[in-house]
């Protein structure tokens, strides 16, 4: 870092990889933190405890770190205490501590056992309480940032709508005010689709719970709700997580964000698109320590044998009827991969969240006609989301079962290797702000194959991956027809891909040169 850096930054988030886990967003503030501690500059992330908090990360941890402190929300008066300790690469970790985000086994939504214990806690579905747990853990970081022995950081970094009001709440209520005069405030929108809003159903809720001001709370009403990306607008910088997606919610124009990007072009806003970068370390596939491969490979030197190596024990170890998965409480397997003449056959796979976002109709009935027409091809899908959608994966593997295998939850191991013994991953989103499915293959030498869409414009067609534009099932299906046949005849051509995307991103997309070249400088300019 250059001498113009912060000398202090806090990182707020709902999640954080190794930590509390649930969507990209956890990869993204762990490298970010990491980075920035590497370069010298004082990081701390603050995150609430939940039941599901790993802490096998996490040393000197000291609980209660200062004095529990009052919270007010509603007339009503809640302690939060707060446990501290350090991470990997010396970030310091605040957990804010309190029986409300206690009592959840998943960061966002309702799990199988919490649905088990309570019928109206639908697997999947997000907390009924979200907005008050989401209020509360705002309220206490700032309530931490004001006790008297804790340095106010020159950056509050802020990540996705859950956590969009400490700005506004920091500025306008005086209980926090003057004790954040000289804090630059950001508030990245990692996704503005509907969904991901965590808005408030009218004016009366956002005033009862934020305490705001009423001509605030009406400046961010969209449609009779009440956004805190809209809210937070006149007290931070506002970026997104790459060019392409910036210019999509500042489109007018643009049906995907229920709303939103009407608001910000009516405000005139400015938000700064800065792709995200990937940690090229933790997944180097020559170091099976860090890539959590059973064999290395180098795609730099254009060495992929370990890569069919990899292929040979996934497919013994879960994949065919044969194996077992009884090691893996999280994952439920479906339909299956026979293993015989596995050389000759061609490997696309899917993993990432089982939503619509995420193109997963498109990607059944593409995949469902590949599977008819191209009888060397082979399909592995992984992830967990919304129970339709993945029970619609399930009928397609079960249907083609020995050509088709589905593990439905979430393993990081298998996860990686079931992307890293793959030819191809298909990424069909109807939008996606940035993705970092792609990085994760390229750095495993597979090809990425996606819609042209935000963040996936960063592949470059025919180079480092391959982009379509109409995403239907239909123009898919012949886009992978055409790659499938492609890649039985010019096996060079596509291994040429495979190492320059690796070299491509390792050198472009490190989260060293994002933060250096990106963040630092955006820092300085609010």
């Amino acid at each position: 870092m250059n001498s113009n850096s912060p000398n202090n930054v806090w990182l707020i988030s709902r999640e954080y990889d190794g930590v509390a886990e649930a969507g990209g967003v956890k990869n993204v503030v762990c490298s970010m933190a990491e980075e920035l501690s590497k370069g010298g500059i004082n990081t701390t992330v603050l995150i609430p405890r939940y039941a599901c908090s790993s802490f096998k990360n996490i040393s000197d941890y000291k609980p209660n770190c200062i004095p529990p402190q009052i919270v007010s929300i509603a007339n009503r008066d809640y302690t939060v205490s707060f446990d501290s300790g350090k991470l990997f690469n010396g970030v310091n970790i605040v957990f804010v501590v309190h029986q409300i985000f206690l009592e959840k086994e998943a960061v966002y939504t309702y799990t199988y056992e919490e649905e088990k214990r309570c019928c109206e806690h639908k697997r999947g579905i997000g907390h009924f309480d979200s907005l008050l747990m989401n209020v509360l853990f705002q309220k206490a970081v700032l309530s931490y940032g004001c006790y008297k022995e804790i340095i106010v950081p020159d950056i509050i970094h802020c990540h996705d709508a859950a956590t969009a009001l400490i700005p506004p709440m920091a500025k306008c209520l005086d209980v926090f005010q003057n004790k954040f005069n000289n804090t630059k405030f950001v508030v990245t929108i990692h996704n503005a689709g509907p969904g991901y809003h965590h808005e408030f159903y009218n004016n009366h809720q956002a005033l009862e719970l934020t305490g705001l001001p009423v001509d605030l709370i009406e400046y961010a009403n969209n449609n009779g709700t009440i956004e805190p990306f809209l809210l937070t607008i006149p007290f931070s910088g506002l970026t997104t997580v790459s060019p392409w997606y910036a210019d999509e919610i500042l489109d007018s124009n643009n049906h995907d964000t229920g709303g939103l990007s009407v608001k910000f072009v009516e405000k005139n806003c400015t938000i700064k698109g800065i792709t995200n970068g990937i940690s090229c370390e933790k997944y180097n596939p020559t170091d099976t320590s860090v890539s959590l491969l059973p064999f290395a490979f180098d795609p730099l030197k254009r060495d992929f044998s370990g890569k069919y190596f990899n292929r040979q024990y996934f497919l013994g170890k879960y994949a065919s009827k044969d194996s077992s998965l009884e090691n893996f409480t999280g994952l439920t397997r479906f339909g299956g991969i026979e293993v015989e003449d596995n050389d000759k056959h061609i490997y696309l796979c899917y993993h990432g969240r089982i939503v619509r976002q995420k193109g997963i109709d498109i990607l059944s009935g593409a995949i469902e006609n590949l599977l008819k027409e191209c009888l060397d091809v082979r399909v592995i899908l992984v992830g967990q989301g919304e129970v339709c959608l993945e029970e619609e994966l399930a009928r397609v593997a079960t249907e083609n079962k020995g050509r088709c295998l589905y593990l439905r939850g979430y393993d990081r191991a298998v996860t990686r290797l079931a992307t890293a013994i793959s030819d191809f991953i298909i990424l069909p989103s109807k939008f996606e702000p940035c993705g970092l499915e792609d990085f994760i293959s390229q750095m495993y030498g597979t090809i990425p194959i996606a819609h042209a869409t935000g963040g996936l414009n960063k592949i470059l067609d025919g180079k480092t991956g391959f982009l379509y534009k109409d995403n239907e099932s239909d123009v898919l299906f012949d886009v992978l027809r055409k790659i499938v046949s492609d890649f039985k005849t010019n096996r060079t051509k596509f291994e040429n891909i495979m190492s320059y995307a690796y070299e491509y991103v390792s050198e472009k997309y490190s989260w060293k040169n994002v933060i250096s070249n990106e963040y630092i400088p955006y820092y300085n300019s609010l």
